[in-house]
Protein backbone atom coordinates (compact mmCIF):
# COMPACT_ATOMS: atom_id res chain seq x y z
CA UNK A 1 0.00 0.00 0.00
CA UNK A 2 1.67 3.31 -0.91
CA UNK A 3 0.38 5.28 2.17
CA UNK A 4 2.57 3.01 4.59
CA UNK A 5 5.67 4.74 2.77
CA UNK A 6 4.38 8.16 4.11
CA UNK A 7 4.29 6.89 7.75
CA UNK A 8 6.86 4.95 7.95
CA UNK A 9 8.89 8.06 6.57
CA UNK A 10 7.10 9.94 9.82
CA UNK A 11 8.00 7.00 12.48
CA UNK A 12 6.12 6.86 14.89
CA UNK A 13 4.83 10.47 14.18
CA UNK A 14 2.77 9.19 11.19
CA UNK A 15 0.92 7.04 13.51
CA UNK A 16 -0.56 10.39 15.83
CA UNK A 17 -3.16 12.21 15.22
CA UNK A 18 -0.99 15.39 14.87
CA UNK A 19 -0.57 14.60 11.36
CA UNK A 20 -3.27 14.17 8.89
CA UNK A 21 -2.02 10.60 7.82
CA UNK A 22 -3.34 8.47 10.25
CA UNK A 23 -6.66 9.53 9.52
CA UNK A 24 -6.07 9.14 5.58
CA UNK A 25 -4.15 5.52 5.65
CA UNK A 26 -7.45 4.26 7.54
CA UNK A 27 -10.07 6.14 5.08
CA UNK A 28 -7.61 4.22 2.27
CA UNK A 29 -8.02 1.07 3.93
CA UNK A 30 -11.49 1.28 4.39
CA UNK A 31 -12.34 2.55 0.90
CA UNK A 32 -10.54 -0.46 -0.49
CA UNK A 33 -13.07 -2.70 1.42
CA UNK A 34 -16.34 -0.50 0.28
CA UNK A 35 -15.41 -0.13 -3.37
CA UNK A 36 -14.33 -3.77 -3.60
CA UNK A 37 -12.09 -5.74 -5.48
CA UNK A 38 -10.40 -4.69 -8.85
CA UNK A 39 -10.72 -7.82 -10.31
CA UNK A 40 -14.61 -7.79 -10.00
CA UNK A 41 -14.29 -3.87 -11.64
CA UNK A 42 -12.85 -5.12 -14.46
CA UNK A 43 -14.67 -8.41 -14.82
CA UNK A 44 -17.86 -6.68 -14.66
CA UNK A 45 -16.53 -3.79 -17.35
CA UNK A 46 -15.71 -6.29 -19.53
CA UNK A 47 -19.14 -8.53 -19.64
CA UNK A 48 -21.09 -5.06 -20.66
CA UNK A 49 -18.75 -4.38 -23.27
CA UNK A 50 -18.95 -7.78 -24.42
CA UNK A 51 -22.48 -7.70 -24.16
CA UNK A 52 -23.12 -4.56 -25.65
CA UNK A 53 -21.16 -5.57 -28.91
CA UNK A 54 -23.14 -8.71 -28.91
CA UNK A 55 -26.46 -6.93 -28.72
CA UNK A 56 -25.45 -4.02 -31.28
CA UNK A 57 -22.35 -4.60 -32.93
CA UNK A 58 -20.76 -1.85 -31.16
CA UNK A 59 -18.87 -1.06 -27.95
CA UNK A 60 -20.51 2.78 -27.98
CA UNK A 61 -22.94 1.71 -25.60
CA UNK A 62 -20.66 0.07 -22.99
CA UNK A 63 -18.31 2.88 -23.09
CA UNK A 64 -20.29 6.01 -22.98
CA UNK A 65 -19.80 6.94 -26.87
CA UNK A 66 -16.12 6.76 -26.43
CA UNK A 67 -14.81 7.01 -29.59
CA UNK A 68 -12.42 3.87 -28.80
Amino acid sequence: MQGGGAIQVQGTLGYSTDTPLAGMFQHARWARFADGADEIHQMRIAERTIAAYRATGSTSSATGGLPL
